[in-house]
């Protein structure tokens, strides 16, 4: 595949968020914020519902980079060096984000992708840059 700076990187869904995906992320990562497990709680503080948590959607957008790079793309030796993202919008219990975007540069030594995730609504949750290196 050839690639050029504009290029679409597709949107992908890995499915809806769960209680499983949440309860594993929280085991994970060792936040067991009661906003993002139980749903009285999260109504409670004002929130619609239980909400994903903010780096397991961010992580996501990063996997779907490494995935646009290793699978699609097929570059080899190229390496994820940084990655930033930002949180727009909260991701709910039951959403079905999908992952995609842009390329923003590319050359034989460098990719940086623009990426966000979005929600089933067009919504974006999630904005990110992933910059990889040969």
């Amino acid at each position: 595949m050839s690639i050029q700076k504009g290029q679409q990187v597709e949107f992908k869904s890995d499915g809806p968020i769960t209680r499983e995906q949440l309860k594993n992320y929280a085991l994970a990562s060792g936040d067991s914020n009661p906003i993002h497990l139980d749903e009285e709680v999260a109504k409670r503080v004002g929130l619609p519902g239980i909400i994903a948590h903010g780096m397991l959607i961010a992580a996501k957008v990063a996997e779907r980079a490494k995935d646009f790079v290793s699978a699609e793309a097929q570059l080899q030796g190229f390496e994820l060096v940084k990655f930033q993202s930002r949180f727009k919008a909260m991701t709910l219990l039951g959403d079905t984000p999908s992952y995609g975007g842009v390329v923003k540069d590319f050359n034989d030594q460098e990719l940086v992708l623009d990426l966000q995730a979005k929600n089933q609504r067009g919504e974006v949750t999630t904005q990110g840059t992933a910059r990889f290196k040969k």
